[in-house]
């Protein structure tokens, strides 16, 4: 296609959205009004994401050993610890370490709870303490490591992990079927907004295949028109998304009670770029769908 033809499919669409410009409007602002929804649940997405992310690489399964355990013993579990896949941490603490530790989460007023005890008569078993990549991978590998010989109990915390799991999947669901909802809703509004610049000029589209006019000439003007009201409609959409964006994280960073909520929320600038570049492409998609749509019955002529 020659350059100066598609400016001139460029100028036809521009002139037919200005001629139904009422239509036209309406469209775009309908586009927004579903793509603000679904980029409020996209945004969702995207931080709890973020968040599982974060808490993942805090999550840890702790492997406590027997008193009686062997090296050898030890040697045994370490490997079989190693073996597994997306661990990306172990770290051995022995009952001293344990003890320290337990000591400093006391307090100097409380650490007198255990000032007798040393290392010899603690009642913190030592423990490998391992850390995954995948927080879904933490409970087979406790399961598998209880049956081993020298651990006393393989433990981490199951309720955390499984709800989180099972929030994240809901909440990509969900991201999906909005999404695919809002899409049909989307490509039907554009639909009948070039249908009825199709409608407006069938008589000429009548001349123009009369006189040799090939459905592709004829189409593509419409198609620009419809993946213009698509970014049009994307652009205002992802404009009005960030500055709410920022005003909820504004909000929650200033409440005292969800500061530690709102310092976690993913970085505007990956929200919005992640959005940005699905809306884009999406308004781009969905103007041409329902463009496509609608002038294919004027072209059976």
């Amino acid at each position: 296609m020659k350059i100066r033809t598609f400016g001139v499919f460029i100028r036809d669409a521009i002139n037919s959205i200005k001629r139904n410009s009422v239509m036209s409007l309406a469209s775009v602002l309908s586009v927004i009004c579903a793509l603000i929804i679904v980029g409020v649940v996209m945004a969702i997405a995207i931080n709890v994401n973020f968040i599982t992310d974060q808490i993942e690489e805090n999550l840890e399964l702790k492997v406590f050993l027997e008193n009686d355990v062997s090296e050898a013993q030890k040697q045994s579990i370490y490997k079989a610890i190693n073996e597994m896949e997306s661990v990306i941490e172990v770290t051995y603490q022995s009952k001293q370490e344990a003890l320290d530790a337990f000591r400093k989460t006391l307090g100097d007023e409380n650490s007198v709870l255990i000032s007798g005890y040393t290392a010899e008569n603690s009642p913190l078993p030592a423990s490998y303490i391992v850390k995954f990549e995948h927080a879904d991978d933490i409970a087979p590998a406790g399961d598998y490591l209880n049956l081993l010989e020298g651990v006393r109990e393989a433990v981490y915390g199951e309720d955390t992990v499984n709800a989180l799991l099972s929030f994240n999947k809901l909440i990509n669901a969900a991201t999906w079927i909005v999404l695919a909802i809002l899409s049909v809703i989307a490509v039907f509004i554009i639909f009948n907004t070039v249908k009825l610049t199709v409608f407006s000029r069938r008589n000429e589209i009548g001349i123009m295949k009369y006189i040799g006019a090939t459905n592709a000439y004829i189409r593509f003007p419409f198609i620009i028109e419809g993946m213009l009201l698509g970014i049009f409609g994307a652009g205002f959409s992802v404009l009005m998304l960030r500055n709410l964006y920022y005003f909820v994280v504004g909000m929650l960073r200033g409440t005292t009670s969800v500061l530690p909520l709102g310092e976690s929320l993913a970085p505007a600038g990956l929200v919005i770029g992640q959005i940005s570049m699905v809306f884009i492409a999406y308004g781009i998609l969905l103007g041409a769908i329902g463009s496509s749509f609608s002038i294919k019955k004027f072209l059976k002529v």
